[in-house]
């Protein structure tokens, strides 16, 4: 609407993804002939930004969280979802832990640089969805094919949907019970997801926090 004067739209894509001729790169530039169109290249964050996103996390000094965030920027080239992943994963494997006795976080260093993990953020994520159990693995599978996010009325229909293609139930086991502790089950899973900064729950609804992280599910479908 070219008489609306005061709006604003913000949209984002990965430049290294399109070329001159992808179908965004044409309306980008059709649209720039109407109105003013400000490019803003968002890349890697700094070695400082770093140090200061863990300072900021774990509540320390700069000058104390400067070694472990050299190691951390190393390893993970300031992509920031990387960053934030990592650290979660330092915390899982007791690399990243607070002391009760000191009242202040500490870490092992060494081991950290010892580390490996994937160049490729989307087989971090991979790896760390299947250390998950079954049941929440399968949800996020099936949020993935439908999108980055969900209603939990939809997600279920398509969940029992699986479900009934999949499993069958025994005829001495009463399908209704079954039923009721299945719907249960199914969200409680999906909790362990939200915990583990994977989805986003959102009212009565579920997302993806990143669309590599809804890729790397859609990734684990045989």
């Amino acid at each position: 609407d070219m008489e609306a004067p005061n709006f604003l739209f913000i949209g984002s894509y990965r430049d290294n993804e399109i070329d001159a001729a992808h179908p965004l790169t044409v309306e980008l530039e059709e649209i720039r002939k109407e109105i003013s169109v400000t490019n803003m290249h968002v890349s890697s964050i700094t070695r400082e930004d770093v140090n200061n996103l863990i300072s900021d996390t774990i509540g320390m000094p700069k000058q104390l969280t400067k070694t472990l965030s050299d190691v951390v920027y190393k390893k993970t080239s300031g992509n920031a979802l990387f960053v934030t992943q990592f650290l979660r994963s330092l915390w899982d494997e007791g690399l990243l832990i607070f002391s009760l006795e000191s009242n202040s976080w500490r870490w092992v260093i060494e081991e950290i640089r010892k580390k490996e993990i994937p160049d490729d953020v989307g087989l971090l994520m991979s790896h760390k969805i299947l250390k998950l159990p079954a049941e929440c693995q399968n949800a996020m599978k099936i949020l993935a094919c439908i999108g980055s996010s969900c209603a939990k009325s939809i997600l279920r229909i398509f969940i029992n949907r699986c479900r009934d293609k999949d499993l069958t139930i025994k005829p001495t086991e009463k399908r209704g019970k079954r039923k009721v502790a299945e719907k249960k089950n199914d969200f409680i899973m999906l909790e362990l997801a939200v915990d583990e900064g994977l989805l986003r729950k959102e009212g009565s609804s579920y997302s993806f926090v990143h669309d590599q992280i809804q890729n790397a599910a859609y990734s684990l479908i045989p």
